[in-house]
């Protein structure tokens, strides 16, 4: 059986849901299923938990892993288009909390499944998509788009400082790039040596994995639905891992408080503990933020 692995802000995240016995939770990104189980553990069979996920491995993954009881619904989608997954299934309440975990699992970073996640599996791909059903993949994107629009990419969606050159190295050598080992190799050619030890090539992939996925509209578009969704009283959840999903949470719920819609859980960013942070070392860039609808 395939390794679960370490959840992030998993007390954290599901404490600050308050989750109520016969309430209607909705997890965003299964992911392992970790999130959802503990949901589940604090809900009595009146309550009901839709847990959705755009990859249909970790579904799988999930629905091998654990018993399914009736009140847990797993769907694959996106939860850009969360209002309509649950007019589909025709639950008749509103929502009483939303978990959004954004990005990726410890599992699909660590085993990456063949689709080029992680820059340290040098024979995979670069594919890069959660859903296998959308048609265009990171190596798509190095061929097709141009070398400013690489560099804009690079630049906006991974932060990075040498996207210039980075972006015409790949252009000049776009023929001898097929997996991820030619790009890391590429990468280290053209960055100079880091004083740090974070691989070079991790914004790169960053970006080239948030363009592919259209991470940060699927973001906004979520957090529409998962507010529109939200029963009064009830709280969204979202544990972001970098700065540009940090800020489209943070500007949104500070303009839900501003226009007296909503009201911060805490002022601050909930981060990982110390004792968490040494367990798992991805978690130290986590942050979790809460919004309460009124």
């Amino acid at each position: 059986m395939d390794k679960i692995h370490i959840p992030v802000l998993l007390d954290e995240s599901i404490e600050a849901l308050n989750v109520k016995l016969d309430g209607f939770y909705i997890d965003c990104t299964l992911g392992d299923g970790s999130h959802s189980n503990k949901i589940l553990s604090q809900l009595s069979s009146q309550g009901l938990l839709l847990s959705i996920d755009q990859d249909q491995n970790a579904i799988d993954f999930v629905k091998s892993y654990y018993d399914i009881p009736n009140n847990w619904i797993i769907k694959k989608g996106n939860f850009a288009n969360l209002k309509q997954i649950v007019k589909s299934l025709e639950v008749n309440k509103e929502a009483d909390g939303v978990l959004m975990d954004i990005g990726l699992s410890s599992r699909q970073l660590e085993e990456s499944e063949g689709r080029g996640f992680s820059y340290q599996k040098e024979n995979e791909p670069l594919d890069m998509r959660m859903d296998q059903e959308l048609s265009v993949t990171a190596l798509d994107l190095l061929k097709v788009l141009k070398e400013h629009e690489l560099t804009k990419l690079f630049k906006v969606y991974g932060e990075e400082r040498y996207a210039k050159p980075i972006a015409k190295a790949i252009k000049e050598d776009i023929s001898e790039i097929n997996t991820v080992g030619d790009l890391t190799s590429l990468i280290y050619n053209v960055v100079p040596v880091a004083k740090s030890n974070k691989n070079p090539s991790r914004r790169v992939f960053q970006a080239l994995r948030i363009a592919v996925n259209d991470e940060l509209n699927s973001l906004k578009e979520g957090l529409d639905n998962a507010f529109e969704i939200l029963t009064t009283g009830g709280r969204i959840a979202v544990i972001s891992f970098h700065s540009l999903e940090d800020r489209i949470v943070k500007e949104f719920f500070n303009e839900k408080e501003k226009s007296k819609q909503g009201k911060l859980v805490n002022q601050k960013p909930i981060t990982a503990k110390k004792e968490e942070i040494e367990k798992n070392p991805r978690s130290s860039s986590a942050k979790l933020r809460v919004l309460e609808k009124i």
